[in-house]
């Protein structure tokens, strides 16, 4: 691989990073086009779990207290469910196949967060993780095990076959209106234990080789520092021009997805 492909995708790590861990999500929707584009090759998809499970192990690490457990239980249930599906599809699908599903899933997910802009011009960005909680709310300490199951289904599958467990699980998330801490942590654990597993299957079953290793291995150092970055970008920047900015790198790197894969 090229230095200034190297480059290219260490600085998307970084920023990848630095946007999760301010907001809780964000680093498989913005990074994973242009991986795919880069490696130009379905090894971009395992590549971006294990990198995503460091990005979310690193934001889950003070907030196992705050997860709710049956909720998680029954999301992960459903996951290991869907992991199976999600392989399938990535061992029979072409790099043009990930391309185009993967800039369809960051155009809806994109045009949610718009919605929902529109709809809460506050908070829109951070719906899923602050929610306002309510009497009408569902009940976030009981919620039902088939719709939480079939959630955990569709995110595994989406985990193992384009490394995006997070549009189902926030749109379920979202419908909760959690709490802030539970929402975040929540999503967190889930995206670690789906990264984790896809991570594990994909090698298991050959489609993560040394050379897509040693790539996770010279990535990860720049989770770390995205991370450190988030922290503070979270302190100083504006939640309003921050929505802005997101919105319009998840539009423009939807659209890049799709006609790459042309």
């Amino acid at each position: 691989m090229e230095w200034l492909t190297l480059i290219l995708l260490a600085t998307a790590t970084f920023l990848g990073s630095a946007v999760q861990t301010a907001f809780g999500f964000g680093f498989a929707i913005l990074v994973a086009p242009l991986f795919l584009v880069a490696m130009d090759s379905t090894s971009a998809v395992p590549v971006l779990a294990v990198l995503n499970l460091g990005a979310s192990a690193i934001g889950v690490a003070g907030l196992w207290r705050a997860v709710p457990s049956r909720l998680l239980g029954l999301l992960c249930l459903g996951s290991v469910a869907g992991f199976p599906f999600g392989l399938v599809l990535h061992a029979r699908a072409s790099v043009a196949d990930l391309k185009l599903s993967v800039g369809c899933v960051i155009m809806l997910f994109a045009l949610f967060l718009l919605v929902r802009e529109r709809g809460h011009p506050s908070s829109a960005l951070n719906q899923p993780f602050d929610g306002p909680t309510d009497e009408g709310s569902a009940d976030t300490k009981n919620p039902s095990a088939v719709s939480a199951i079939l959630v955990g289904i569709v995110s595994g599958s989406m985990a193992a076959a384009l490394a995006m467990p997070g549009p189902a699980a926030m749109f379920y998330l979202t419908m909760l209106r959690l709490e802030k801490l539970q929402s975040r942590a929540v999503s967190l654990a889930l995206f670690t234990f789906s990264y984790a597993s896809a991570s594990v299957l994909h090698i298991a079953f050959g489609s993560f080789n040394r050379t897509d290793l040693g790539i996770s291995a010279g990535l990860l150092p720049f989770v770390l520092f995205g991370a450190l970055a988030g922290g503070t970008l979270a302190r100083h920047i504006s939640e309003a021009a921050f929505r802005q900015w997101v919105l319009l790198i998840l539009f423009v790197a939807g659209l890049y997805a799709v006609f790459s894969a042309r």
